[in-house]
């Protein structure tokens, strides 16, 4: 089995969590495909990733995982992985999976190939490309030791438009899990939002250029 980790927002996935559903089939052969959306309030979210054609949707939900923490999301997909024992586990390389990844492998004791753009083969023979050397060098990686792999797919590596959608929606079905809130370390905040980018000049009461061979207005 291939396990698919979605990354969602607001009971919305991310545009990654689809580029790694289509990494999944792109490479599953037979192997079956499921994916886990973790959370609280995630119904929705596990509705709309259910639309691809994948075998099943799982749903780690819990008040702990209402907003991301490491420790929340290790405990709770540690206990997943260990039950389901799939062949390979895929995460989009998004920032929060940065920050977990890592240890979730070492908890795991498995190998992690990061920032991946390609996978070339099937089953044992899978090898994961990824840049290196600052992206100087483009190597094949094959992970040694055994499964699960862990590998997470570099954004925009794989198109999310080819996710191949199924002729009716998977069965989603929760996953019991049980996180020890004295275990969770981190006090989780709400995500960063960044700043507006766009600045509308019909509200700006003077626009005065000012560099080489441009006179500010008062010179005008």
């Amino acid at each position: 089995m291939i396990l698919v980790v979605a990354e969602q927002r607001g009971g919305v996935p991310v545009r990654a969590t689809w580029e790694a559903v289509a990494a999944a089939q792109e490479i599953a052969g037979d192997e079956p495909i499921a994916v886990v959306v973790l959370g609280a309030d995630i119904a929705a979210a596990a509705a709309d990733v259910a639309t691809a054609q994948v075998l099943d949707v799982l749903t780690l939900a819990d008040a702990a995982l209402a907003l991301y923490t490491p420790d929340a999301y290790v405990a709770a997909l540690g206990q997943l992985i260990a039950e389901l024992a799939p062949s390979l586990v895929l995460l989009p390389h998004t920032y929060q999976t940065r920050d977990f990844a890592p240890t979730l492998a070492a908890r795991l004791d498995c190998a992690l190939v990061t920032d991946v753009i390609g996978i070339k083969g099937r089953g044992a023979d899978r090898a994961f490309v990824r840049p290196m050397f600052q992206g100087r060098l483009v190597a094949d990686v094959v992970p040694q030791g055994p499964g699960p792999h862990i590998a997470t797919l570099q954004v925009g590596a794989f198109r999310a438009d080819q996710v191949a959608r199924g002729a009716a929606p998977a069965g989603v079905r929760a996953f019991p899990v049980a996180i020890d809130p004295s275990r969770v370390r981190q006090r989780p905040e709400p995500p960063f939002r960044e700043a507006r980018q766009a600045v509308d000049l019909s509200q700006a009461e003077r626009i005065v250029a000012v560099g080489r061979g441009i006179k500010g207005p008062e010179h005008l």
